[in-house]
């Protein structure tokens, strides 16, 4: 009796070691197959530019978010680019099922960038997808305090691991919407907010375009107060036609804190800016 008692026990401490090991490798497995993915789907490992960057997924309740870092200075500010919207709508103006970014343009100049502590930050639902994605995520809803919250805890998150309290945002497109509303969050924690063609006043915007309002999302615009009391310069395109340079002008209403580029648009013709981007902090 008592032999099969030692041997019952014996096998039990098995399985509980076993269901350790399975549930670590599950873990492994579940981390690998999402960059995996973002391979795959996303075609990142041919036209990625961000090779010198190491890839993290970062859990930020309800989101699982892509970013790409590197950190060589702890104790130094860190640079974080947010992302814009991406291929949200396609060419049709329908909502798409996946909007990852088709262009590089954001992950070009976060990999160029010379500062020591870099991070690029994808939005909910791109590069990867889980359960809890909607499409409201990328639509009517992709600046909703929900998103914000989420976005702001993997900031928080980066700025720990960097063990700084001194975070540069730098937001394109819509990612400057996200970036605004996460510095008049936390304004103690921004050094500074850079934007680059940048969506500032999402209601301004979404009416010039005639477009859905973008019901369930927060508006930096109800926030402007807050928001002037931070240091920022705001990049627009001359001949930007997504966010022409007119609703950056009426937004921020001082020609000191906003650089026009001559004729750019919304992506082309930043590289004669770049260093002007990467020196300020």
């Amino acid at each position: 009796m008592l032999l099969c008692l030692s041997i019952e026990n014996i096998f039990d401490r098995l399985k509980k070691n076993l269901s350790f090991k399975i549930k670590m490798m599950i873990k492994k497995i579940r981390t690998f197959s999402l960059f995996l993915l973002c391979i795959l789907l996303t075609g990142c490992a041919h036209k990625n530019p961000l090779t010198e960057f190491q890839f993290q997924t970062v859990t930020a309740p309800p989101y699982v978010l892509a970013s790409w870092y590197k950190i060589e200075a702890p104790g130094e500010y860190i640079r974080i680019y947010i992302e814009g919207d991406g291929h949200s709508f396609d060419a049709y103006n329908r909502p798409t099922n996946n909007p990852t970014p088709h262009s590089t343009f954001l992950r070009d100049i976060a990999a160029k960038d010379p500062h020591p502590n870099v991070v690029y930050l994808a939005r909910p639902c791109q590069y990867l997808q889980t359960s809890t994605c909607i499409q409201n995520d990328w639509t009517c809803a992709r600046f909703s305090p929900q998103i914000i919250n989420s976005m702001a805890q993997s900031i928080n998150l980066f700025a720990k691991k960097a063990r700084s309290q001194k975070i540069v945002l730098i937001g394109y497109s819509g990612g400057a919407q996200v970036a605004g509303l996460i510095a008049v969050k936390q304004p103690q924690k921004i050094q500074k907010l850079i934007t680059i063609a940048g969506v500032l006043d999402q209601e301004a915007w979404t009416s010039y375009h005639k477009d859905t309002p973008l019901t369930g999302s927060l508006n930096l615009k109800d926030y402007q107060d807050s928001l002037s009391s931070i240091p920022q310069i705001h990049f627009i395109g001359e001949k930007d036609k997504v966010v022409p340079p007119h609703l950056t002008k009426t937004f921020v209403q001082d020609d000191s804190k906003i650089v026009i580029v001559p004729k750019a648009n919304h992506q082309d013709g930043f590289e004669k800016v770049l260093n002007d981007i990467y020196q300020s902090n």
